[in-house]
């Protein structure tokens, strides 16, 4: 945490979405704060394990999220999910997931959409994928 309680991430994504007001998404994802706090966030999270929800990535990075009480297929309430923000949609973003209907007792894959029932309490980052 800086001087003014705020996690350092987040200060330099705010200061990023402040000076970027109004500019696309894309262009946002490669301004040198917001890479750094990419970076911040990959190096915590490089080996901890389940950390607090208030200190995952929130630059659509695809991370495992711990959901207590999910209903449907999602193995031990654990599912992917990544954060979006949509400055029209709301002003401090919501934690979307790709598992399909939650809530019919099965899963699909389907597009990454927000699920009322997903509110994760901690995250993980993903593991490496094997090696081909």
């Amino acid at each position: 945490m800086s001087k003014t309680g705020t996690d350092i991430a987040e200060e330099l994504r705010a200061e990023c979405l402040e000076s970027t007001a109004g500019q696309a998404e894309r262009r946002i994802e490669h301004d040198i704060r917001w890479r750094a706090a990419r970076e911040i966030e990959r190096l915590r999270a490089f080996g901890s394990g389940w950390q607090p929800i208030e200190t995952a990535p929130k630059d659509a990075v695809p991370v495992l999220l711990f959901c207590p009480g999910l209903k449907g297929n999602a193995a031990r309430d654990v599912v992917v999910g990544v954060w979006r923000f949509d400055a029209n949609r709301r002003s401090f973003g919501f934690w979307v997931s790709d598992v399909g209907a939650l809530d019919t007792g099965f899963s699909e894959t389907g597009p990454w959409i927000e699920y009322k029932e997903l509110h994760p309490t901690a995250w993980a980052p993903l593991p490496a994928p094997p090696a081909s």
